[in-house]
């Protein structure tokens, strides 16, 4: 008993200095989940034929697959060979389709991809200034939008998402801003303009919505990422150019899963993971040809259960890892 009294008179003498020296002892930091990233496969070469690619732009992973994977299908915009390559979970092709031109189902640069829960297919048709929707084999069964500045219009459309509701988001990257459609394609509305400051963009390259009904924009030439709520009032940015930590060289994709924000930070050749909150929390990446190295990552998809898959565009190929909370 004596030393416990002892030991608190020492403690209350300690606090007591502590608090006469204008001090305070320093409580212990909150611990911090970091993610680790492991390679998991890399799919395809450089070429027109069958498992190739010419200058992939983005990927999305559905929320259904094969049986025999047990995953969600892997859906990749070949740019360069104007068309789009669908492979199972495990990474086998299942098939392809489109080609280039402006009639129906064809491409001129297809970019961002994206896939709602009925497994429907969308695709921003970059040089065709439009949207084009697929059912789950590939067949055509509707567009909406055509060149121009007007509502509802776009000007090189790149990515492209979709909300639990259905609602249509698309990155319009030549006319700085976010479109809102409804399933059927009807404009809803628009979110920001050129600009450097808070809701405004400089060639928006990519959008992600979260299950929250947040709105993840990568605001490629403001070297930054903007979060958005439901409305499209700014609730977050984070990010400034360089190579540090946080910062970015022309990010040009974004995707988001129940914990992270990912961003391919295009420029510096690597993947950025962020908190919800816009907080840095780990890298991978750099510059090469190796696995898990990259050259020029634009598009990438997240899905659970811990699934991520990057666009490797100047490398043609595309690269799944595996994230590990």
């Amino acid at each position: 008993m004596k030393n416990f009294s002892v030991h608190i008179l020492f403690c209350l003498i300690f606090c007591s200095s502590c608090f006469a020296m204008g001090t305070v002892p320093t409580p212990a930091p909150a611990e911090v989940t970091v993610p680790s990233v492991v390679f998991v496969r890399a799919i395809g070469t450089a070429g027109s034929g069958d498992n190739q690619f010419l200058y992939p732009r983005d990927v999305s992973m559905g929320p259904y697959g094969s049986s025999s994977s047990g995953f969600g299908n892997i859906y990749v915009s070949d740019t360069g060979n104007n068309r789009v390559v669908v492979f199972d979970g495990n990474g086998n092709l299942i098939f392809q389709f489109g080609g280039f031109g402006n009639s129906q189902g064809k491409f001129s640069s297809p970019a961002g991809i994206t896939v709602d829960f009925g497994q429907r297919i969308y695709v921003a048709d970059r040089d065709n200034s439009r949207v084009q929707k697929f059912d789950s084999s590939g067949t055509y069964f509707g567009e909406f939008g055509y060149f121009g500045m007007d509502p509802g219009r776009f000007t090189g459309p790149l990515g492209i998402a979709i909300d639990q509701t259905g609602k249509v988001f698309v990155a319009d990257s030549g006319n700085n801003r976010i479109e809102k459609f409804g399933e059927n394609g009807v404009f809803l509305d628009s979110i920001g303009g050129f600009g450097m400051s808070e809701g405004y963009f400089n060639v928006p390259s990519d959008v992600a919505v979260d299950n929250d009904g947040y709105i993840y924009v990568a605001d490629t030439k403001n070297d930054r990422v903007q979060k958005m709520n439901s409305s499209g009032m700014p609730a977050a940015v984070f990010g400034r150019s360089g190579g540090g930590d946080g910062e970015f060289h022309s990010p040009s994709g974004i995707a988001v899963d129940e914990r992270y924000i990912y961003v391919s930070d295009t420029g510096n050749n690597r993947i950025q993971i962020f908190n919800k909150n816009g907080g840095f929390l780990a890298k991978f990446g750099g510059t090469g040809i190796e696995y898990g190295e990259f050259n020029n990552p634009v598009g990438i998809a997240a899905a659970s259960p811990g699934r991520l898959v990057v666009a490797d565009s100047n490398n043609h190929r595309i690269q799944e890892f595996r994230v590990s909370f």
